[in-house]
């Protein structure tokens, strides 16, 4: 049997437990969590926003280890992460309605763009394609080839290339096939807290130039409260979904019986629910007993059998999804402040999950009772995030810049290139200029004694400005001396 994680956000940290055993394979603490996408898991690290400040927190996905390997601020104050392609990409929805995308073995920033009137709160990704939702009671839905393709876009601004407008308040969850959507036989289902979890297809095609995308409401299911989380097994016959009210199976697809005939007989036929943009299910759903009113967060095991569900304060419970009757309770003093989020994956080698191994022929590998642990992760393919993003095709002046770390090599000819810049480049440029015109202000000057006085003040307001300006210059200098020596440590 395959092993799985189960990652838990709590305001006292992420928590990683195996899903089958109950016991706490890693933690990562220092970081509060909150939100249903406060965190964002891969095989090798997982990143958090901390919701007292906007700082990122990156953690190395290993047994006993606790802290943070990366901790950087955020551009601005970030609502839910989401890892695009097994991490090779970072997807971060903020408060303010803009989606934002890095590169994370560089630090990149990509793209960032206005995506909603109200703020992020749900990002999903598959095959290519970005879904986000928000306050705004709207899901979008984004070609990232298209969105992130600076040079055809130019000016213009990013457009998603379908939108799902049919919810009323705020989108609370997203579920996306992982595949299906290029073929036209994906499925989209999107929660909200109008008491609804909707089913769409959706259908990307590419005609050469740009993407262009078409939606179809199959069916609309409610439930008796408002929707916190949602989770859809693998071969999509079934939705599970977390309310206020408590936990609710709805089987997508049921018998529909023919005359005389038996539920599953011989003139039973196995029908889907819904097909058109009016139907609507409020009592197909089968609620399970849970001890806990209100559940928070949700999520399913890799083969649907197993369902891990989250109550304020603190209540984790395993489900056993054929029975619905609860096969373990998970009891932490660290859940005690209350779970925000829940994640299930298969567990990566350094955390007891198979390796990969390579067969030719009829040979097979030996089949061992016991997965051997891999050794800890040293290192991961995550920089430090870019806050800015490069326009123009030139590199923007931010704290990481090589262009201000240039000035600490000790040769003539960088320092000279250096002044060289500050004369012709904005905003240094506008500083050397201002410097001038301070120093020939400073210059004795003639008249009557009022004009003398007006003349001081005017020189002491050019010389706090003068000040600021060299102190942020000095501080960017300083955090790239930082950041140089830290880069050749983690190389030595």
């Amino acid at each position: 049997m395959f092993t799985e994680i189960v990652a838990v956000g709590t305001k006292h940290g992420i928590q990683v437990y195996d899903l089958r055993r109950g016991t706490r394979l890693a933690q990562g603490a220092g970081v509060s969590v909150e939100g249903r996408q406060g965190f964002c898991l891969t095989d090798t690290w997982v990143a958090a926003v901390n919701e007292k400040k906007p700082v990122c927190h990156v953690y190395m996905l290993n047994r006993g280890d606790t802290g943070a390997k990366l901790v950087f601020p955020f551009p601005e104050e970030i609502l839910c992460l989401h890892a695009i392609d097994g991490g090779k990409y970072l997807a971060a929805g903020a408060k303010s309605g803009r989606v934002l995308i890095w590169a994370t073995a560089s630090g990149r920033l990509l793209r960032a763009w206005d995506a909603h009137y109200g703020a992020v709160t749900s990002l999903a990704s598959s095959e290519g394609v970005l879904l986000s939702g928000g306050d705004d009671a709207a899901v979008h839905v984004w070609a990232l080839s298209q969105a992130l393709d600076q040079a055809a876009l130019g000016d213009s601004a990013v457009t998603p290339i379908v939108s799902l407008t049919e919810h009323t308040m705020a989108i609370t969850a997203l579920h996306v096939a992982q595949s299906g959507l290029l073929s036209g036989r994906g499925r989209v289902y999107t929660a909200s807290r109008d008491h609804t979890c909707k089913q769409w297809r959706l259908r990307v095609e590419h005609d050469g130039e740009k993407y262009t995308g078409k939606a179809e409401l199959l069916a609309t299911l409610l439930y008796p409260a408002a929707v916190n989380d949602i989770a859809v097994d693998r071969s999509e016959t079934r939705v599970f979904a977390a309310t206020a009210a408590g936990i609710y199976q709805t089987n997508l697809y049921a018998y529909k019986k023919a005359s005389s005939a038996d539920m599953q007989g011989d003139g039973a036929e196995l029908v889907a629910l819904g097909g058109s943009s009016d139907a609507v299910f409020s009592e197909n759903h089968i609620q399970y007993p849970s001890a806990e009113a209100s559940v928070v967060a949700i999520s399913l095991s890799y083969d649907g059998s197993l369902l891990v569900s989250a109550a304020q304060p603190g209540a984790v419970r395993i489900w056993d999804t054929a029975s619905r009757q609860c096969m373990r309770t998970i009891s932490d003093k660290q859940l005690g402040t209350g779970v925000t989020q829940l994640c299930t994956r298969l567990a990566p080698p350094q955390l007891g999950g198979p390796k990969a191994s390579v067969s030719v022929g009829l040979h097979r590998p030996e089949v061992i009772s016991e997965q051997a642990i891999a050794p800890k992760l040293t290192s991961i393919s995550f920089a430090p995030l870019q806050r800015l993003a490069q326009e123009g095709g030139a590199r923007t002046t931010t704290a990481f810049e090589a262009t201000v770390k240039a000035r600490l090599v000790d040769s003539a000819e960088d320092m000279a290139s250096f002044d060289a810049m500050l004369n012709v480049e904005a905003p240094y440029g506008q500083t050397a200029r201002a410097d001038a015109w301070l120093l020939d202000s400073l210059r004795p000057s003639t008249g009557s004694g009022e004009k003398q006085i007006a003349d001081v003040l005017q020189q002491m307001e050019l010389l706090q400005r003068h000040h600021a300006r060299t102190r942020r210059l000095n501080d960017e200098l300083y955090q790239g001396a930082v950041t140089e020596w830290l880069s050749s440590r983690q190389k030595n």
